[in-house]
């Protein structure tokens, strides 16, 4: 029984050596690093019209084909109540409507906005971008 175990034993760990799929090995991130990100995002409320005007800048549009609005309750912006928008190619603002967020009898809130793009080219497929800085404002319906 010894001399089997002997003999199995490199075999084993032969196959296991070679036999492994690269799987373990960290992803590659150097195709991400060249994705530019909306910049400049600026949320403003307006009590008039109960809407917050959420507008953004972004150098490198190549290959973007739209954008993704979110806006969430917390500023953990993860941990909140998150909604996304999505919007349409060559969009710098998006108006939204804080009554699909807000109740109408809760009378101040902060809300936390960001923008992402959304690629389409040779590389990317419809992929979601890097968020930008988060900007907040103040619902205040007094």
């Amino acid at each position: 029984m010894k001399k089997i175990i002997i003999f199995l034993t490199p075999i084993l760990i032969f196959s296991v050596v070679f036999g492994c799929s690269k799987d373990h090995e960290a992803p590659t991130f150097g195709t991400y690093k060249a994705i530019s990100t909306p910049e400049n995002v600026e949320a403003t409320y307006d009590p008039g019209s109960d809407v917050v005007n959420v507008s953004w800048t972004m150098a490198d549009t190549s290959g973007v084909i739209a954008y993704s609005v979110a806006v969430s309750d917390s500023t953990v912006f993860n941990s909140g109540k998150i909604r996304e928008f999505p919007t349409g190619y060559g969009v710098s603002e998006y108006e939204y409507k804080a009554s699909t967020y807000v109740d109408a009898e809760v009378k101040s809130l902060i809300l936390y906005f960001t923008v992402s793009a959304v690629f389409n080219n040779e590389t990317f497929n419809y992929f979601v971008g890097p968020r930008a800085e988060v900007d907040s404002a103040l619902v205040n319906r007094e």
